[in-house]
């Protein structure tokens, strides 16, 4: 039974109409259904990994300093304790000045390559296209 299945007998063009535009109303209400839901998913994946980024960010930051602070320790029975922590000061900025140079690589194109994998469907290969989706191949 589709869209333009026969007549029966007595139903007149009016009528018609008016299912075929109940059934196009159907279709559009599950499509911005599909869209919402969808945007739901695609939303919870991109706040889930910011999230979790955000506190690896937070105890990966207390981390170092706590290593920081016992590296600056170890250095100190070496050296004078100011030389110590200036060295570690020296290793962060050479770190702080590697990340402003190769900020493309490290930071922009990894979170693009991941937002526009969230968003955007990869393209199917045109021999999938040819077939419906639920047909298996035998």
């Amino acid at each position: 039974m589709g869209l333009f299945s026969k007549r029966p007998e007595g139903e007149s063009t009016g009528a018609q109409m008016r299912r075929a535009s109940a059934i196009l109303m159907s279709y559009l209400r599950l499509t911005v259904e599909d869209l919402r839901l969808t945007a739901a998913e695609k939303l919870t994946v991109l706040f889930s990994t910011v999230t979790y980024f955000a506190l690896l960010l937070i105890v990966g930051t207390v981390a170092l300093v706590f290593v920081s602070i016992g590296i600056g320790h170890w250095l100190a029975a070496t050296v004078a304790p100011l030389m110590a922590y200036l060295y570690i000061a020296l290793f962060y900025i050479l770190v702080l000045v590697v990340l402003v140079v190769f900020k493309r690589q490290l930071l922009i194109d990894p979170i693009c390559r991941f937002v526009t994998r969230l968003i955007v469907e990869p393209p199917r290969p045109e021999s999938d296209q040819n077939q419906p989706e639920d047909e298996t191949n035998l």
